[in-house]
């Protein structure tokens, strides 16, 4: 880890970790198959080993993307920017960007909002929530902290 770098993991729901072991089996097993089929065929013809091997370069490529998912998911705060690694995926946000942190606590939600009026859920654990936002306002003192009961500004 990197001293000026802030790492956070993102806090995945039981149905995301159920989803990816799902995704993951079926990537695994769908490797297998097309690895088999492939062997299986090579006397038929050029048509059917290309079909089964850019199926087995496709199941892999899902294969490492949901195991990446899976264990590299964080996020990063460094002196200029917000980095969200989804697995394999990466977005740099600029810290200049962000104008406001709420913390909904109904709901136990944190949200980032933008200049350009987007948002977006940190799906961090709600344990560095605070850690999270000092973070940021190190790098970013301009960025305005808010807590929230949900519901509050609607009328009853």
């Amino acid at each position: 880890m990197n001293k000026n770098k802030d790492v956070f993991k993102f806090k995945y729901s039981t149905l995301v970790w159920v989803l990816l072991a799902i995704v993951g089996a079926l990537c695994i097993s769908g490797l297998v198959w097309n690895i088999y089929a492939l062997i299986e065929t090579v006397k038929l013809g050029a048509i059917k080993i290309i079909s089964h091997s850019i199926m087995i370069l496709l199941t892999l490529f899902l294969c490492v993307l949901a195991i990446s998912i899976a264990v590299c998911g964080r996020y990063e705060v460094s002196n200029d920017c917000l980095i969200q690694r989804f697995g394999i995926i990466k977005t740099k946000i600029a810290l200049e960007e962000i104008i406001q942190i709420t913390h909904f606590k109904k709901s136990d939600k944190l949200v980032v909002y933008f200049k350009d009026e987007k948002y977006t859920v940190i799906v961090i654990s709600p344990a560095d929530y605070d850690q999270f936002i000092m973070a940021v306002r190190n790098s970013n003192p301009s960025v305005v902290y808010d807590t929230q009961i949900d519901g509050e500004d609607t009328p009853k």
